[in-house]
């Protein structure tokens, strides 16, 4: 045989990963939990939500438009969901849209929410709901 392989000597000790680096790595994970909680905090603050409107009911499918103001310095990317209700609390529909916003603008959505049963005749849209998702 021209190459033989080795197989590497096995060593009964485990190697432990010392105390000092499991607090450490704890303490960064934490910090880092509250760091995200902070700035999606502060991000709602830069971010409003306005001119939210129906602009289409038919029986299975809901049209609504709104805006969203980015009154940050920086572009920001969120995700923004549409909820229907019909009765105030009964959801009939949502849709998810990740919003791309430019730096101090303002940019308008059209949402098209495909319903989870068919609205009967003199059933409406009594509320809708945006918020960003998290």
């Amino acid at each position: 045989m021209i190459f033989k392989s080795r197989r590497p000597q096995s060593t009964d000790k485990k190697s432990h990963i010392p105390t000092t680096i499991w607090i450490t790595l704890a303490i960064a994970s934490i910090f880092g939990m509250l760091l995200t909680k902070t700035c999606h905090k502060n991000l709602d603050k830069l971010l409003e939500i306005k001119n939210v409107q129906l602009e289409m009911q038919s029986i299975a499918v809901v049209e609504i438009s709104f805006e969203i103001e980015n009154k940050a310095n920086f572009y920001i990317e969120r995700k923004v969901i549409s909820v229907v209700f019909i009765n105030k609390n009964y959801e009939v529909g949502s849709k998810m849209i990740l919003a791309k916003l430019p730096a101090k603008s303002t940019k308008g959505y059209y949402v098209s929410i495909n319903l989870t049963h068919p609205l009967i005749k003199g059933e409406n849209i009594d509320v809708i709901s945006v918020k960003f998702y998290d």
